[in-house]
């Protein structure tokens, strides 16, 4: 009887051995091919680069003029109202004491009083600004702000534009209360692009050629996962100019028949 239970219990180890046996596999294929969706594999690959400082700007009318008084007075006659475009010395306001006349040829944009009204001195009454020959303005940190200066060429873009990339370049770099500010000057900016309008801008800092680039989302905390003869492993990289999607790799830690591993977006 108990050499019967000892038989019994072998037969049972034995199947539960046979099922492991069978199922593990299948539980380490199937592990590895939801692991494999994560990420791929790609080699590196030669050629340029070019590395690009990025900033939100903002389309600034090369003139702005706003009509303000040094003393109160009483609004007699607006002779121009937000939306009106107006030639150099057009009149614009006329108070108790003052007419004021449009010192360029530009639009009102924006109209703080009505006639009859009493305004107090140096309250803003009337705005007008140049609606051509604009630029884009944009604040930069001081890291980024050490590697521009004029002349550096820069790429334009806007949120309705997508398909136009608009070239241009630096014009002046300066600060202003504490901010770093650069000004991006194009003869090619579209008619429809109005001030105070948001675009996306790249200036290029630096360019590489024939160099050894691969994935910037291969590089995690200095290292790359590569596949070198069969056996995967982290390799310490040196990196040198970068931009959107590919980085330069400036050391000989990596291979041109490596298989990089990169992370799925």
């Amino acid at each position: 009887m108990i050499w019967n239970w000892f038989k019994k219990k072998d037969s049972n180890s034995y199947s539960l051995w046979k099922i492991a046996g069978v199922v593990l596999p299948v539980l380490i294929i199937i592990a590895f091919v939801l692991l494999s969706r994560n990420y791929e594999t790609v080699t590196p690959r030669k050629g340029p680069i070019v590395e690009a400082v990025y900033g939100l700007g903002t389309v600034t009318p090369r003139r702005t003029f706003t009509v303000k008084t040094g003393v109160s007075g009483r609004i007699e006659k607006i002779y121009a109202r937000p939306g009106d475009q107006v030639s150099s010395n057009d009149p614009l306001i006329r108070t108790d004491s003052l007419l004021f006349r449009a010192p360029f040829e530009g639009i009102v944009t924006n109209l703080l009083f009505e006639e009859s009204e009493i305004v107090m001195p140096g309250s803003p009454i009337l705005t007008m600004k140049t609606m051509e020959d604009h630029h884009v303005e944009l604040i930069l940190d001081q890291e980024s702000v050490l590697r521009i200066r004029p002349g550096l060429k820069a790429e334009l873009s806007f949120e309705t534009l997508r398909a136009e990339r608009i070239p241009g370049v630096v014009s002046r770099v300066y600060s202003s209360g504490g901010e770093f500010i650069v000004e991006v000057e194009s003869d090619e900016m579209p008619a429809e692009v109005l001030p105070d309008m948001t675009a996306d801008v790249a200036i290029q800092v630096a360019r590489r050629e024939d160099v050894m680039l691969i994935p910037q989302r291969a590089v995690q905390r200095g290292q790359v996962q590569v596949v070198r003869s069969g056996l995967r492993k982290r390799i310490p990289v040196k990196i040198g100019a970068a931009d959107a999607e590919w980085v330069e790799i400036v050391d000989d830690s990596l291979k041109m028949d490596d298989r990089i591993v990169v992370p799925r977006r």
